[in-house]
């Protein structure tokens, strides 16, 4: 039924704002009809005939959009929105310089319209015209200041040029790009989400073109933004070298000691054993049980540590604000409100800012061992811990107490297991207070020791740690770890049908935030088959005994060729034992799943019983395998 044409009391005004309305609503059919019913009264009504030509553009029908928008523009040529549509039509045909000619008779119309310009840049961009789009943009940003979109576009094509031209040795006109678009962000009305991110990658630029001065200014745009509540001169700025232990020992003139530290080798069966797609992380292990150990002495540091990211309140060691010592150069914290910004690839230089206000400082003069810290159990077990093996090595660092920040219960056991009195323990939170999340040290002689890297560590905590377990039964027992009782990651939608069938064969359900430390490795130095999910309990894999086996059950972003997990999760599944994984499905809505993987780890998921029962019946009961010894 054809919509009512305009009629008694109604206005020309209101019948295009009903048809308007109508489109607006999916109703194209009844706005179309209603649009018919104006013309015939008013034939050369313009923004009705335009209307009707977006109706039939959003219908898919070009060619009748095309006429209806060509002969707008010819009974109203000042009309300005029948070239833009023609010029959008054009574009959408795939026919850049018939739009580009629309675009610029529009812009003859309104020679301020920001987006007029925009589009026109964009549009020689994709045909190759470089300089025009240049000049383009540059005479919309003249005209049209305050139209941020087209500053957006104008600095991201300064910061890809820029790297373009430092690709090909040109640093001195990368720096010149770089320069421009101080120049439009020192301009910019307002700082849009767009160009903050632009911000950090041109700090980036700057520094890897050697102008460490302009990545300094770009800062000092970007810093208000990041912290609204700091003076900006109560911002600290500088830029570091990001050096790899060794060499930031000899940088900073750190009197220091390394070593080589006896490593876990993983056994040829279960290297054989292990898939292709995970082999690319298993032949990194020789490489990475060759990196030193080895610890800085009487040195004069600061640490800026708390910001929590993850599962670790991340810790910043600068030697004279000049050297920052590096111990991953493959991940490094992305945020608003990180202090480490703009590292350059590779991890080689970066620039820091220290908002004073939000950290609390503490100088210590005393000789003190420093950690890093973590409220979670993976990461101290096998990545704070170990460290402790320099005070084996160095006899001047044994009596020093040892500072930590925000120790937990386990913690405190686990030091004690590995030798360390409980007298020595200097907790942070004691000096600062329980509200001082952010904390900046200034330690005067500390004795920084370098990360243990993996195979090092395995072998170090199973030598040291498992002589502790006075039991000597055969490894029988059978253990399923639920995470019932923890929040919220890598939760097991059905852990209740999951727990009923393991026990079923043999399994019991331990919760392991319940346990002691001392206690979950006599578990684990007595176990036959371990089924668990990814997360922090993992770590106890080192004290298996040999042959001893292990089922992840992970959500479906871990073990498999494609997967982003795979560098992190390589090195630590081939030195463990006999390792065997199961991928459940995720049990939310697919269109609201986030790409993060971190966030992706809050999603529960549900184990397939079938599939974990054929599963563990291709386990043999009392294997021999090449585990650790």
């Amino acid at each position: 039924m054809e919509a009512a044409p305009p009629q008694g009391a109604i206005t020309l005004a209101e019948a295009l704002d009903r048809a308007l309305a109508l489109h607006q609503a999916g109703r194209a059919g009844e706005a179309g009809d209603l649009c018919r019913s104006i013309l015939r009264a008013l034939p050369e009504q313009a923004e009705t005939r335009c209307l009707f030509g977006t109706i039939a553009f959003g219908q898919g029908r070009l060619d009748a959009a095309g006429a209806l928008f060509t002969v707008t523009a010819a009974l109203a040529p000042a009309f300005f929105d029948a070239h833009r549509n023609l010029a959008i039509l054009e574009q959408a045909a795939g026919r850049p310089l018939a739009a580009c000619r629309h675009h610029r008779r529009a812009l003859a119309l309104r020679p301020d319209d920001g987006e007029t310009h925009l589009a026109l840049a964009l549009l020689h961009g994709q045909t190759g015209n470089e300089p025009g789009a240049v000049a383009w943009m540059r005479q919309g940003i003249a005209r049209a200041p305050g139209f941020l979109p087209l500053r957006e576009t104008y600095v991201g094509f300064c910061e890809r040029a820029a790297a373009r031209a430092f690709g090909r040795g040109d640093l001195e006109g990368a720096a010149t790009l770089c320069e421009q678009a101080l120049a439009l962000l020192r301009e910019a009305p307002a700082v849009t989400g767009v160009l903050r991110d632009l911000l950090e990658r041109l700090v980036r630029v700057a520094l890897v073109v050697g102008r460490p001065a302009l990545a300094m200014e770009f800062l000092a745009i970007k810093d208000p933004i990041d912290f609204p509540e700091v003076r900006p001169q109560d911002i600290d700025r500088f830029t570091l070298s990001l050096l790899p232990f060794p060499a930031w020992c000899a940088a900073a003139g750190f009197r220091h000691e390394i070593w080589q530290a006896p490593s876990q080798e993983p056994g040829q069966t279960l290297v054989s054993a292990s898939p292709p797609w995970l082999r690319p992380q298993i032949d990194r292990l020789p490489v990475l049980a060759r990196e030193p150990v080895g610890v800085a002495l009487d040195a004069e540091v600061e640490v800026v540590q708390g910001f929590y990211v993850k599962d670790n309140y991340e810790s910043h060691l600068l030697a004279g604000r000049r050297f920052l010592l590096r111990e991953v150069a493959d991940t490094v914290v992305h945020g608003p409100r990180v202090p480490l910004v703009g590292v350059t690839p590779g991890a080689i230089a970066g620039a820091f800012r220290l908002p004073r206000p939000l950290y609390r400082t503490v100088a210590i003069d005393q000789p003190v061992f420093f950690l890093p810290s973590t409220p979670n159990y993976w990461h101290f077990l096998v990545e704070v811990l170990p460290r402790l093996m320099v005070r084996e090595r160095v006899a001047e660092t044994r009596a020093l107490p040892v500072l930590l920040f925000d120790v937990r219960p386990y913690h405190r056991e686990m030091l004690q297991l590995a030798g360390l009195p409980a007298e020595q323990i200097i907790d942070a939170r004691e000096l600062m207070g329980l509200d001082g999340a952010q904390v900046l040290y200034r330690l005067s002689r500390a004795a920084v020791p370098s990360a243990v890297p993996y195979p090092a560590a395995y072998r170090w905590l199973r030598e040291r740690l498992l002589p502790q377990w006075r039991g000597d039964g055969p490894p029988t027992r059978r253990l399923y770890l639920s995470r019932r009782g923890a929040a919220p990651k890598h939760r097991i939608a059905n852990d209740a049908e999951v727990a009923a069938l393991l026990a079923d064969r043999g399994f019991e359900t331990v919760q392991p935030e319940r346990l002691g430390v001392l206690e979950t490795i006599g578990l684990m130095a007595e176990a036959e088959v371990v089924v668990a999910p990814v997360g922090a309990a993992t770590a106890n894999q080192v004290f298996l005994p040999p042959g001893g086996q292990w089922v992840h059950l992970c959500n479906p972003d871990f073990f498999h060729p494609d997967s982003r997990w795979n560098p992190q999760m390589g090195v630590q599944t081939p030195l463990l034992g006999r390792f065997h994984h199961l991928a459940g499905h995720f049990t939310d809505d697919p269109a609201g799943r986030p790409d993060d993987l971190l966030a992706r780890l809050d999603i529960p998921v549900r184990i397939d019983p079938d599939a974990l029962g054929r599963l563990l019946d291709e386990i043999p009961a009392h294997p021999s395998g090449s585990g650790p010894g």
